[in-house]
């Protein structure tokens, strides 16, 4: 199949910036670097550059370089929320994943408050809270992505979201500077979290309840299962793609239509689950964006709702 040539072709990073990126930032970094490897979609094109600090003091020195360089950047998380357009991206591309996953009781405030960075995966923060006895975040049963970005988006389902178990998160803004934000100041809101632009979630205090290991054990289990049989497992996907429209669900809206087992290129609405669309092993991001403008549509024209997308969609297009 042939592309078109991004009609981005000049880069906004330039080889000196890069050079000098490479002794800024310790955790290193890639050039020209396929989003599809970063995305549970498994698409998207190039990053023209990746960097990878590995703690904060690293990425401290990366946002005060790119700031005063005037570089645009952009923070990924686990890529299970995101769908990267086929151009690829020109800001610098700040991923976390190589540090900032430490998990910890804080037994020095309350014992039941656990402290977790940005890139720890929210079944690991699930798996330490079952260790230890702490009920709360059964609800992230079966949620991929971080801490971080799960923040972002306030993670969650009907059982409950991340802003019902949050006392505190530590960000680091845009200037460099370090603030910890308590629950009273944070703005939540359905699968969003208010934080000012360019800054970076570094870490969150989480307050849970103690109970028995195997009472949260079986619960966590009720819902996996729940979640396997409705949810498609077997191709690369996003979650959710579409919010729930007040008192209704996306899923059930998209089904009424018939748009179950629609197919575009090698993109499809899944059978099994209506508000997901899976890339069946070949599809391009423009085939997964022309799905969600047909299904908008579709779901606009017979019952008056327009569906909002949850996941976020950058960069270019081609």
């Amino acid at each position: 199949m042939n592309y078109e040539i991004s009609k981005c072709e000049q880069k906004l990073v330039s080889d000196k910036q890069i050079e000098k990126l490479t002794k800024v930032v310790k955790g290193g970094l890639l050039t020209d670097e396929p989003m599809r490897e970063h995305t549970s979609l498994r698409v998207g094109g190039l990053a023209d550059v990746i960097v990878f600090p590995e703690n904060t003091d690293d990425l401290r020195r990366t946002i005060m370089y790119l700031s005063g360089e005037r570089l645009p950047y952009f923070v990924l998380g686990n890529g299970t929320n995101l769908l990267v357009r086929d151009g690829g991206i020109r800001e610098v591309v700040i991923t976390l994943k190589n540090g900032f996953k430490r998990i910890k009781l804080l037994e020095e405030v309350k014992s039941n408050r656990l402290f977790a960075e940005a890139s720890a995966p929210l079944v690991s923060l699930l798996r330490f809270s079952m260790d230890h006895g702490f009920s709360g975040l059964e609800f992230s049963a079966g949620i991929p992505g971080t801490v971080g970005g799960g923040l972002v988006m306030n993670a969650g389902s009907h059982l409950g979201e991340l802003k019902d178990v949050t006392c505190s998160i530590t960000i680091l803004n845009p200037n460099g500077q370090v603030t910890v934000n308590k629950r009273e100041c944070l703005n939540f809101s359905y699968r969003n979290l208010e934080i000012a632009k360019g800054s970076i979630i570094l870490s969150a205090v989480f307050g849970l309840r103690a109970d028995k290991k195997s009472r949260i054990e079986k619960k966590v289990q009720e819902i996996l299962i729940k979640r396997k049989e409705t949810q498609p497992l077997d191709f690369p996907n996003a979650g959710s793609i579409f919010k729930n429209p007040e008192g209704v669900s996306a899923g059930k809206l998209i089904d009424e239509v018939g748009f179950k087992g629609l197919q575009i290129g090698g993109a499809r609405v899944s059978k099994l689950h209506a508000n997901f669309i899976l890339n069946l092993g070949n599809a391009t991001a423009n085939d997964i964006l022309n799905l969600i403008k047909e299904i908008q549509k579709g779901v606009y024209q017979k019952t008056g709702t327009m569906l909002e997308p949850e996941i976020r969609v950058v960069g270019e297009a081609v």
